[in-house]
């Protein structure tokens, strides 16, 4: 197909307006970008998403993991303590087994799988390795649930 000499002029007009209508709107699409980029740097920074609101946050993400561990068949600890141990270094937490936020996550998921009496001190007991101050922040997050 043979585009005429006298419709060349037209398309080439029409070409470029639309090129520059693309580049206008991609300039505003830039614009939308950086202040929805910058609202979310200030709710992440404001004192109202403070660590208590990534806190809470990170003990969901916690009971949530060990819920689908005690929803399975059989408990594999050495498996669980290795994804375990993953969130909380994406979480920048380095001892989680001392970390007060992860063992309340850990009550909380024990709480809402239901576990109860001889069981639950068992899961309670293995998960904290047998330490006192920890299976009392178990029992926190157990009594929070």
């Amino acid at each position: 197909m043979q585009i005429k000499s006298y419709l060349l002029p037209v398309f080439i007009v029409a070409s470029l307006s639309q090129g520059c209508s693309f580049s206008a709107s991609s300039g505003s699409i830039s614009d939308s970008s950086k202040s929805i980029s910058d609202s979310a740097s200030s709710i992440i920074s404001s004192p109202s998403s403070s660590s208590k609101d990534r806190d809470k946050a990170y003990q969901i993400q916690i009971m949530d993991y060990t819920s689908a561990y005690f929803s399975t068949a059989e408990f594999e600890r050495a498996a669980y303590v290795q994804g375990l141990s993953e969130i909380a270094t994406e979480a920048g937490i380095s001892n989680w087994e001392d970390d007060e936020n992860t063992l309340i996550g850990i009550g909380r998921a024990l709480k809402k799988a239901k576990l109860t009496g001889r069981v639950y001190d068992i899961y309670k007991k293995s998960l904290a390795d047998s330490k006192e101050s920890r299976m009392l922040i178990i029992q926190k997050g157990y009594d929070q649930q």
